[in-house]
């Protein structure tokens, strides 16, 4: 467990220094529409000092290394000068598939398949992160079970530990936020273990693990599309929005919340057998969509 220490006294002194440089040289949030609703401008390079504070343990899982490089660098572009939906989504399913095809020999079809399935984690957690604290939640919930259940389990450790670091500062109200750079490292992980798992009854445990996210997305998609609108565009009415409007609006509230919701799913997949696996989950969210659909978020 010194993994998540360690990296978690680099992470808070790193999140610390990359709040003044943000605020410094004009790295900020700025207020502004419905997507936007904090009161003032808020430094947003907390993805930069995540991906820093596990840079040390690059050295032992180097075929880590460039995609979440890589995938920072896209995040990072993105906050600063903004990418349209079709480049960020391009990027992504050429990264899934270089990951799969080369870093760990899928055919061309499978890593065809988990190209998308990558696009689809980066994006969950890209989507989730529009309320303080709770994508840094929802992926520390996903990292800590996730060395419970033995997928590289000191890696998992370490990101929980810088994700804990940041959510010291971006616990309600948040004073440092992630970014497009931080949530697309949270959902490169995920997407890095999807992949990984591919082959095996691991597969769908991950997909438990990070269920919350997951479902969100798919519940967004549809959404939207029968709408009329784009897919990719955000709104606010996603689950933690209408969790946000069912805590009377109370963000410290609404993260609890969140996080306990997290942690059901979460212990769905460490501890229910594999094969009883995909109905728990089809009951819960069906469950979980009824109580929360009459909820209208603002």
């Amino acid at each position: 467990m010194e993994e998540v220490l360690i990296a978690f006294c680099i992470s808070l002194p790193m999140n610390l220094l990359f709040r003044v440089i943000g605020v410094r040289f004009g790295f900020v949030d700025k207020p502004g529409g419905v997507l936007k609703p904090h009161e003032k401008p808020v430094p947003y390079l907390g993805g930069t000092a995540i991906l820093l504070s596990v840079f040390p343990w690059f050295l032992n899982y180097p075929h880590f290394f460039l995609p979440f490089v890589i995938m920072w660098a896209v995040g990072f572009v993105d906050d600063v000068r903004g990418l349209t939906p079709r480049i960020r989504l391009a990027i992504e399913l050429l990264g899934g598939f270089a990951i799969a095809y080369i870093i760990y020999g899928y055919s061309f079809i499978d890593s065809a398949i988990l190209a998308f399935i990558f696009g689809a984690a980066v994006n969950a957690y890209n989507m989730v992160d529009g309320l303080d604290g709770i994508c840094a939640g929802n992926a520390i919930v996903f990292a800590v079970f996730a060395s419970l259940a033995g997928f590289v389990p000191s890696f998992s450790l370490v990101f929980a530990g810088a994700f804990a670091g940041y959510l010291v500062l971006n616990y309600p109200p948040a004073k440092i936020f992630m970014g497009d750079q931080g949530s697309y490292l949270a959902g490169t992980f995920i997407g890095l273990l999807l992949i990984q798992s591919w082959d095996s009854q691991n597969f769908v445990r991950v997909v438990a693990l990070s269920w919350p996210v997951i479902l969100d997305l798919f519940i967004g998609f549809i959404r939207r599309s029968l709408a009329g609108k784009s897919p990719f565009k955000g709104d606010r009415d996603h689950y933690y929005d209408k969790i946000f409007v069912l805590t009377g609006k109370k963000k410290r509230a609404t993260f609890f919340v969140s996080v306990c919701i997290a942690l059901f799913y979460a212990f769905v997949g460490l501890l229910i057998p594999v094969k009883a696996i995909p109905p728990v989950l089809l009951a819960s969210s069906i469950v979980q969509v009824t109580l929360l659909k009459s909820l209208r978020s603002t």
